[in-house]
């Protein structure tokens, strides 16, 4: 009796689903937004099924994020869908100006994946998606969560925007995407905000160290670190994965990093073969180094008052009566930075 039950309940249900039959509908894939003077110039890139050219482009102005949907819609012969958007590309003007009407809309629409991924750019945001329609529909996202998991930038997505965003002590950090001289779409970097505005831009090299801070376990497989040693030789190394701990502990932050690496280009002088002396001594140059980079980018981050890596929510599950203005105003600048770094070499190269 109550498996008949439980099947007709499936029926009344799937009977109030609404029904979007792929091919007429018009999914986007992604999203850019433009400041012209008041408005907004927005462009979107979509995929039609039934349409065997791959992605399209929709242009047009609106005033508020609430608009677009109505300004897509208005331009189709078939429904707009962004439960499958990718990505939200935002030019440096927006980012400057403020991102808040982003994150009211971000987190008011229910239809809006939780895995779109948005990014800066230094061009046009309407330029980024006209480039992407050389390519195969997917590219764009395809781009940056291959640079996320086996590159320089820090894992970012609209979940975590929004933890970023309206979470105590923390700001947000977005990756910088722009088009080279050849017109090829490239990861550069990652724009650090202030409350809801772009604050400070930080070089690749510098958002792999935000993501060696932010990620438990960090799986790099294609991210090279270079510095030069103390006889002015240039080493490199590529990452193969990487644990971290933080902590703040009073005025002191505890960031304890370990890296096992791939030792890549190294002076032939160095007999790291069979020498374990210049093993040593090369492990502790690595660390050396690592440490004062780690270290000078915490600082910066202090300089400008910006808080990528949550020193603040930190310190605010350990203290009762924590006030992020107070915490800002008065311990950021002063926290002290202990910094540990551990190398493993697993894997040599050849020198040079």
């Amino acid at each position: 009796m109550y498996k008949y039950l439980i099947l007709f309940l499936c029926f009344v249900l799937s009977g109030c689903a609404k029904v979007q039959i792929v091919d007429r509908i018009k999914l986007i894939q992604s999203i850019g937004f433009d400041l012209q003077e008041d408005t907004f110039k927005v462009s979107g890139t979509y995929y039609a099924y039934n349409n065997k050219v791959g992605l399209s482009l929709l242009n047009g102005e609106a005033k508020s994020f609430n608009e677009v949907l109505t300004l897509f819609t208005a331009q189709s012969d078939y429904p707009i869908a962004i439960g499958q958007l990718r990505t939200i590309v935002m030019s440096d003007d927006m980012a400057i100006n403020g991102i808040s009407n982003l994150a009211s809309t971000v987190i008011r629409d229910p239809l809006m994946s939780n895995n779109a991924v948005i990014v800066l750019t230094n061009d046009h945001a309407s330029e980024v998606l006209s480039e992407t329609l050389k390519y195969p529909p997917s590219y764009l996202s395809d781009l940056i969560k291959q640079n996320m998991l086996s590159g320089n930038t820090p894992i970012t997505n609209a979940h975590l925007f929004l933890d970023q965003y309206f979470g105590d002590g923390q700001d947000v950090y977005l990756p910088i995407l722009f088009i080279s001289p050849k017109g090829i779409l490239q990861m550069d970097g990652v724009g650090v905000f202030h409350q809801d505005k772009l604050k400070l831009k930080i070089s690749s090299k510098e958002g792999l160290l935000i993501k060696l801070l932010k990620d438990d376990k960090t799986n790099a497989m294609t991210s090279t670190y270079n510095f030069i040693d103390d006889q002015n030789k240039r080493i490199s190394f590529k990452i193969i994965n990487s644990q971290r701990k933080v902590s703040v502990q009073s005025d002191t932050a505890m960031i304890s990093v370990k890296l096992n690496i791939e030792l890549r280009d190294y002076p032939t002088a160095l007999n790291v073969f069979e020498n374990n002396n210049d093993m040593h001594d090369l492990k502790k140059q690595f660390e050396k180094h690592l440490t004062s980079e780690l270290k000078l980018l915490l600082e910066n981050f202090q300089k400008n008052r910006v808080d990528p890596i949550g020193f603040g929510h930190l310190t605010e599950s350990h203290q009762r009566n924590w006030n992020e203005n107070d915490f800002y105003d008065h311990m950021y600048p002063r926290l002290k930075f202990k910094i540990q770094t551990e190398i493993n070499i697993q894997f040599l190269g050849v020198g040079h």
